[in-house]
This record gives structure tokens, sequence and C-alpha cells, in this order.
């Protein structure tokens, strides 16, 4: 396992390293080269355009057997580089600064979005799976409403029963004002992101102050409603981090195919108006 770990930071140290040479290579070009060729824009059109095109059909690969070779690490490795040097021709492509017209600003703006994204994404990628193993347990995702509901209903027939058989109404007061609501929806997305425990701490307090004026058998019923209280913010919290993981790649995948889409009616346009063009 040891080794394992020290062979990902090796091959993540020489892939950071041949980018960033890569990268500070193309802007060395740019400075120096591309001045005295005016056709350089077609040149790196090209170049980023197949670069989008190999990023774009990256999962293609798990979906056919033939282009299965190399291992999955290796190859979201070379989509994270490659995503990175995207960036870069990119911003030669354009020359660092924001292109004029109605269709160049809409690409810009959806490679922007793709290239964030992205980054957000590989970021997400990587801390979240382990957030959730460290959370002790992960309940799928398909069956997060459904643990929900089932700690409603317990929560709420703990309640009903109260203390020794009779409803405390003191009790059922406080989980109608306080916990009700936080029964029956997921709560503090952004909290919990944040892995800040504010949330908890406040129904912490509220349940210590309800505890000064308990009586013994009522204690008992409020440590047990406490306990279904900390399961629900560990649900909301795995609830959170599961969505994030999702929405991201909502986001990228679907702009990525649309922003190829819109690379090639670029292409259509500027051949179309040039035809000079090499």
């Amino acid at each position: 396992m040891a080794k394992k770990k020290i062979e990902i930071v090796r091959r993540r140290i020489v892939g950071l390293l041949l980018t960033t040479l890569l990268v500070v290579a193309l802007f060395v070009a740019y400075a120096n080269t591309f001045p005295h060729y005016p056709r350089h824009p077609y040149l790196t059109g090209w170049l980023l355009f197949g670069v989008m095109l190999f990023l774009t059909f990256f999962n293609l690969r798990k979906k056919i057997p033939f282009l299965r070779f190399g291992s999955s690490t290796f190859w979201l490795q070379l989509h994270v580089y490659v995503g990175l040097i995207s960036g870069a021709i990119f911003l030669v492509h354009s020359g660092f600064s924001w292109p004029h017209g109605w269709l160049n600003q809409i690409i810009a703006t959806c490679f922007t979005i793709v290239f964030v994204t992205g980054i957000i994404g590989l970021w997400i990628s990587r801390e979240f799976p382990k957030r959730l193993t460290v959370a002790g347990f992960e309940t799928p995702f398909e069956r997060i409403p459904h643990v929900r509901n089932h700690l409603r209903k317990e929560a709420e027939a703990l309640i009903l029963t109260g203390a020794d058989g009779q409803t405390s109404p003191v009790i059922a007061d406080f989980y109608t004002k306080k916990l009700g609501l936080f029964f029956t929806r997921h709560e503090n997305f952004l909290s919990h992101l944040q892995r800040s425990r504010t949330a908890q701490a406040s129904h912490q307090s509220q349940f210590d102050e309800m505890m000064r004026y308990a009586k013994k058998n009522e204690q008992d019923l409020l440590n047990k409603l406490a306990d279904l209280v900390e399961q629900k913010h560990l649900l909301d919290y795995q609830y959170a981090l599961q969505v994030s993981l999702r929405v991201w790649l909502f986001a990228h995948i679907p702009l990525s195919y649309s922003l190829l889409i819109l690379s090639v009616m670029h292409i259509i346009v500027v051949y179309s108006f040039s035809g000079s063009a090499p």
C-alpha cells in the first residue's frame, strides 16, 4: 500500500512538472514566435479543438472495449493534465483577452465554466469520498429519503409514547417547534459542506436547556431523541456531499458536449468568412 501511494505521488509530480513545462513553452512561443506568425490563431484553434475532443470523449474508454488500454488512474491523470494545458491554449488562442462577438463570448463563457467545474470536480472527487469514509458509514444516495423518513417516524413515535407511556406536553411542544421541520427535509446544506457543526451545537444547546428542567424519565426520552437528531445531522452531511458529487458532473459533462458543438459552429463561421485561411 505504501509503495502504491509513493508511486501515485511520483506520477503526479512528474505529470505536474511536464504540464508546467508545456504551459511555459506555449507562453514563451506566444511571446516570441507568434508575433511573427499572424496565422497562429488557426494553429492554436485546431490544437485547442483537438484537445477538447480528447477531453470530451474521455468517458468513451469505459464504454468501448478496445479503448480500455491503460489503468483508469492513468487516464484520469492524463485527463487532468491535458485539461490544465487546454486552459493555457485557450488563453493563447484568445490573445489573453475576452473575445468579441456573441458566439465567441458564449464559447468563452462555456469554456470557462467547464474549466472551473473541472478543477472544482477534481477536488470534490478526491476530498468528499474521504469525508464520507471518515463519517463512519455511507448511506446509498437512493436510500437517503427512506432513511430520513424512518428517522422522522421513529422520532414521532418516541414523542407519542412519551415517558412511561405518557406523552410529555413540554417535550411534544419542543419537538413541534424546534425539530418538526428538521426531520422532514434536508437541512444545513452549506454548513455540512464547510464541515461546520454550528447546527449540531445549536441543537445540543437546546437539549441541554431542556435537560435542566426535565424529570429523570423525560431525560431518558430526550437522550434518545438527541441521538436521532445526531443521526439526522449525519444523514444530511452525507446528502450534501453526495449531491455535490453528482451536481458537478451534471454541470461539467453536458457543458463539455455543448462546448464541442459551439466550437464546430465557430470553425464553420471562421472558415466561411476567411477565404484565405489555411
